[in-house]
């Protein structure tokens, strides 16, 4: 059956910016886009005979992932593509975008994301970003899928995000990412998520404060394989160091409106 949000579903994402439905994909899909990513990781040495072999080669040290996912998966994975055509997940993609249609040209497939173990006390780390700028109109220009290929637990390497940060700037005019990162660090908040020494950004995890209305908490995307986090464009979120003995695999895909991609074409500078 194709799950229908309630209210108090949507009305927690347009607070929070930030989804969580554990389960929503289909189990058979899930375990074929996993099985796909894995052969390719065995041609690069990394998986055999149902074990990880990472053993083999020198072990990352982050910020490196330890495997660059376009050149040892590829960008063609019909079984990972598979994921984003599922009724369920479409059918809450429209619900988030008000019923406006997708665009199919700009991000036309899912990416992996592999991150092998590479630190061993986990920290939280200093990247934090936004990937699209605020628009003049102040519209949310689209949804961000996070789902796992295997069980990512907390310290794993999942993605961060700051769920309540999508409210933060939206002033009826165009902030590109590197000047909205900079007003951001005038902000409590986020002086010390951005600080440069670890160790002050160690207790981060469960951080949470008030800028301005906005009510802000880190959050670490942690699951298991077809549980799906959405998430608000506009959210600040960083790539995480792995502190465990298994590689993170998640997969991750953009839904931007197609009726904000001129305002959001223009805001980039785009032909």
């Amino acid at each position: 059956m194709t799950p229908t949000l309630t209210p108090q579903q949507i009305a927690d994402f347009d607070r929070r910016g930030l989804l969580r439905l554990p389960g929503l994909l289909a189990a058979d899909r899930v375990a074929r886009a996993r099985d796909y990513v894995l052969s390719r990781l065995e041609r690069a040495g990394l998986w055999r005979d149902g074990e990880w072999r990472l053993d083999e080669r020198p072990r990352p040290q982050w910020p490196d992932s330890g495997v660059k996912s376009s050149k040892a998966i590829g960008n063609r994975h019909p079984a990972v593509e598979g994921l984003i055509a599922e009724p369920a997940l479409l059918a809450v993609v429209d619900a988030l975008l008000e019923g406006q249609a997708f665009d199919r040209e700009i991000y036309k497939r899912p990416q992996v994301m592999v991150t092998l173990p590479n630190i061993d006390a986990w920290t939280v780390p200093n990247g934090w970003h936004v990937d699209t700028p605020r628009l003049a109109s102040g519209r949310r220009p689209g949804v961000q899928l996070f789902t796992f290929l295997d069980r990512v637990e907390p310290a794993g390497g999942g993605t961060l995000v700051v769920a309540g940060s999508h409210w933060l700037f939206n002033e009826g005019r165009v902030i590109h990412a590197e000047d909205l990162r900079r007003r951001l660090g005038q902000e409590d908040f986020f002086r010390v998520l951005f600080a440069d020494d670890a160790g002050d950004r160690a207790p981060l995890l469960d951080h949470t404060g008030v800028v301005g209305d906005a009510s802000l908490e880190v959050v670490e995307l942690t699951g298991a394989p077809g549980d799906v986090y959405l998430i608000d464009l506009r959210l600040v979120h960083t790539a995480a160091p792995n502190a465990h003995e298994r590689p993170r695999l998640m997969a991750t895909h953009r839904f931007c409106r197609t009726d904000v991609m001129p305002e959001l074409a223009q805001a980039f500078g785009w032909g």
